[in-house]
């Protein structure tokens, strides 16, 4: 008898049946591309950092004491080579670990604290994606990756000593679920009650809004063999109706008070601009030591999660705040503050390839704004950043023009830009829910609007940001975010 049938029959005789599968109520932690979250739990405090992507310096680790308040304390990487994805963060033996994939290899960065300072980053030796860190009973350490692979790892955490082998097969997907690809990803470990419990995504992240899901399987060993649970898969997005999309990459906390839950990602629905949101559910154990989604939430969450991290910038510090990143590169030399103004300088002759100095927004719907002066041969503004190759600006160029730079929008009309004659000027760009709007400050300080305006739906994950192209320099005077909904 197959293994799922087989437990779904113990558990139907002792009262415990697996319920046919229903949609569960995530909640947000963190609004925003908040991608593929790890969490840590540590005595009464809560860490937790998500794929960073080409943005440096990368992995922002966020603290809790509550699950529910949320502020940034550091960045664990700078300028690592390649795209950053899905991390593991643990805790072994009183050091802290922070593994992750990028330019097809795994790594690992170290500290005594969460808050820092990491060590640079070291080579594990094996490719995959994914890591998910594992100690047996002996105190011999593992490393599971994408695919159902596992490699040993060296006492001190920061090498393989074995080649990866396939320790897991998966989850059967039935054969007419709308899926993007098996795509088995995303192992987390956690023991409890004699288990190691293995925690995977399958499905794919960007495909149907149906594809992605969290599945669980366990063994009395860490590397199997392992039986599938019974309530899989434990969180899916079963109809596209429902508030979060391709629901994901899950993993399993403690709560403060002995409750148990899962945090994981998902697009907001209709909104994949937003990128993959970090959100919540609660778990339940069962009599036999599985795990499933109860019917109702605990007490305590009846107001949203708060994430306490600053988005404006009055630029009257000596440095930047947590909240800024380059895309591709973090480099210092690009920039100065003084007398509350940010220089900027240029790179390139395309708003594209500027290399952007971004903040990821935490509300679907928010303004940004900025006043600017370009130097040089530049053009600086405000501009909304998804890629090289999906953007668009609202700037000003050392001659006094108003333009809108873009690429990967459908020109359907032609677009002003205004000859203003001014040196300097106050920009403005509302994002409300994917349709864009563009101001400007006249000599009166009235606030006008130039159309037209804009819908920015088939893009990735958008990042708010300030840029300068060309030979020269751009001077802010500020920047402010305001989100426009909880």
């Amino acid at each position: 008898m197959h293994v799922c049938l087989l437990w779904a029959v113990v558990l139907a005789a002792a009262g415990w049946a697996a319920e046919a599968p229903r949609p569960t109520e995530a909640r947000p932690l963190l609004l925003g591309n908040w991608a593929d979250p790890t969490i840590l739990k540590d005595g009464s405090d809560y860490y937790m950092t998500h794929s960073s992507f080409e943005w440096q310096p990368g992995l922002l680790i966020w603290h809790s004491k509550d699950l529910r308040a949320w502020r940034p304390i550091a960045r664990a990487v700078v300028n690592q080579e390649g795209s950053i994805w899905a991390p593991e963060l643990i805790k072994h033996e009183g050091r802290f670990y922070l593994y992750y994939p990028a330019a097809g290899k795994n790594f690992v960065v170290t500290a005594d604290s969460p808050r820092g300072p990491w060590s640079p980053p070291v080579s594990l030796g094996v490719g995959h994606i994914d890591p998910g860190h594992v100690v047996d009973e002996s105190g011999r350490r593992y490393i599971h990756l994408s695919g159902g692979n596992a490699a040993e790892l060296s006492p001190d955490g920061l090498q393989a000593t074995t080649k990866p082998k396939t320790v897991y097969q998966g989850w059967p997907i039935p054969e007419d679920w709308a899926i993007e690809c098996f795509c088995l990803e995303s192992p987390k470990l956690v023991k409890r009650g004699g288990w190691y419990h293995l925690t995977s995504a399958q499905g794919g992240t960007a495909g149907p809004s149906t594809s992605h899901m969290v599945v669980s399987a366990r063994s009395r060993g860490p590397l199997g063999p392992w039986e599938n649970s019974p309530y899989n898969p434990i969180i899916r997005t079963w109809s596209r109706s429902e508030p979060w999309w391709s629901k994901g990459h899950g993993t399993l906390v403690e709560g403060p008070a002995g409750e148990w839950y899962i945090v994981l990602h998902g697009f907001p629905n209709g909104n994949r601009t937003v990128g993959r949101s970090t959100l919540i559910e609660p778990i339940e154990w069962t009599p036999d030591g599985w795990f499933r989604v109860p019917a109702r939430w605990p007490a305590g969450w009846d107001q949203p999660a708060r994430a306490e991290m600053p988005m404006s910038d009055e630029f009257d510090g000596a440095e930047l705040g947590i909240q800024w990143q380059f895309h591709r590169r973090w480099d210092r030399a690009r920039f100065s503050l003084a007398g509350g103004v940010l220089t900027l300088a240029g790179v390139g002759d395309d708003a594209g390839q500027s290399q952007p100095l971004a903040v990821m927004p935490l509300h679907q719907a928010y303004e940004i704004e900025t006043e600017v002066e370009a130097e040089g041969a530049a053009e600086a503004g405000l501009m909304l950043f998804s890629s090289p190759a999906a953007y668009i600006g609202l700037s000003l160029t050392s001659g006094g023009q108003l333009r809108r730079p873009q690429q990967g929008i459908r020109r359907y009309r032609n677009t002003a830009e205004p000859q203003l004659g001014v040196k300097r000027v106050a920009l403005r760009i509302v994002n409300q829910r994917q349709d864009v709007r563009f101001y400007y400050r006249d000599g009166e300080g009235r606030w006008r609007i130039l159309q037209p305006s804009m819908e920015i739906s088939a893009w990735g994950p958008v990042y708010a940001a300030l840029f300068a192209q060309g030979h020269g320099k751009g001077r802010f005077s500020y920047f402010r975010y305001r989100g426009l909904e909880d």
